[in-house]
């Protein structure tokens, strides 16, 4: 870990000190001419994995607490609480409907924490569920279910009394995977080998299975996915993760787009085109070496994505990047911000124009995506 933070540390004084070709610097590190970096806000306590926004407030986790922020304004978050709890890894995906929030410990115990967050300036634990939490999951049907990335299912109906009712793998051509995301109201897309479409909404405890996706072009390991437009758009969109790779190599993570306009007559998705990072020179927003690996991490698509638009999309040492979707699911970088000592875990639109980067290192930054 000392070695990782020390290189981190080397990459973000690299960055500090050479002049940028091809991209503009400011405080918050170095971004192509359509990036404005407009603030960090740091993260309080622990490195901040991963966040959700529901309503006005943004709920942000880590390894050791989690905070709620007011973003009424997205130029001027106002942080209303930070929640301490130790350490608990990691809970990358926040679930959560904006009245409970889940905390899936897989490290050091298997324990599915359960937390009221009505009041936001003051979060409390309510219930533990031993052996119910995966790597990641995933709020079902307004959280009345809960899917994680083994495969369990847990029962919410009373939140103070979770209890495993089933396995969505069980039968299955995947038994489980990195993450699972609930695209439209009782549909869930798995981000697993295969990708899985389940139809949970007549009933959760034993889903349907309605279209598979492989492909042996795919490279490294299915991490997650987004469907917009709640499942109605034409293009699905995959990442793949590869982690503590020095090199950028033709078998590492990809982002990815899939073809999902004909799925309810084949219950196929078929890969379109999958993009992959390669390293540079640290002036031209792309490191010369990585600390945490080449990977598509977490990313989501813009608000007016319909059948191809802007995916933001989080990339560990390569920061930003922004993807243009073209509506043949052809995937070009359109833009970056690549943080001074970053370690990017995820992006999330707050409007059309403002992108929240959230980083394992650094806490937040506040950008503007400018066409």
């Amino acid at each position: 870990m000392k070695r990782l933070v020390a290189l981190v540390s080397l990459m973000g004084l690299a960055l500090g000190l050479l002049p940028a070709a091809n991209a503009g610097t400011s405080q918050g590190g170095v971004s192509s001419d359509n990036v404005e970096w407009i603030q960090h806000i740091p993260f309080e306590v622990g490195t901040a994995t991963g966040a959700k926004v529901i309503g006005k407030y943004l709920y942000v986790t880590s390894w050791k607490a989690f905070s709620i922020y007011d973003v009424s304004d997205p130029l001027n978050p106002q942080r209303l609480s930070t929640t301490p709890f130790g350490f608990k890894f990691e809970n990358e995906d926040v679930a959560t409907n904006g009245s409970i929030l889940l905390f899936s410990e897989s490290v050091p115990q298997n324990i599915l924490h359960v937390w009221d967050v009505e009041d936001k300036t003051n979060p409390t634990e309510i219930a533990t569920l031993s052996g119910g939490a995966g790597h990641t999951t995933e709020c079902i049907l307004n959280c009345a279910y809960a899917y994680d990335s083994n495969g369990q299912i847990v029962d919410l109906h009373k939140p103070t009394a979770p209890k495993v009712v089933g396995n969505w793998g069980k039968g299955m051509p995947a038994e489980g995977g990195h993450d699972v995301n609930e695209v439209a109201p009782g549909l869930v897309l798995t981000s697993s080998r295969p990708l899985m479409l389940l139809d949970a909404r007549k009933d959760p405890v034993h889903p349907k299975l309605l279209a598979v996706g492989d492909d042996k072009r795919i490279t490294g390991g299915i991490h997650s996915n987004r469907w917009p437009n709640a499942a109605q758009d034409k293009i699905v969109l995959f990442s793949s993760e590869s982690n503590f790779t020095g090199r950028c190599t033709g078998a590492n993570g990809a982002f990815m787009t899939w073809d999902a306009s004909d799925y309810k007559r084949t219950h196929q998705f078929h890969l379109m085109d999958t993009w992959q990072f390669e390293n540079g020179t640290y002036t031209d927003g792309k490191p010369a070496v990585n600390a945490m690996g080449c990977s598509a991490h977490w990313f989501q698509e813009r608000p007016s994505f319909h059948n191809g638009g802007i995916v933001a999309l989080g990339s560990y040492d390569h920061g930003t990047r922004f993807m243009d979707v073209s509506p043949k699911g052809k995937i070009k970088e359109v833009g970056f911000f690549e943080a001074y000592g970053g370690e990017t875990s995820a992006a999330y639109w707050l409007t059309n124009d403002i992108v929240y980067s959230v980083d394992y290192s650094r806490g937040i930054d506040v950008l503007k995506f400018k066409d």
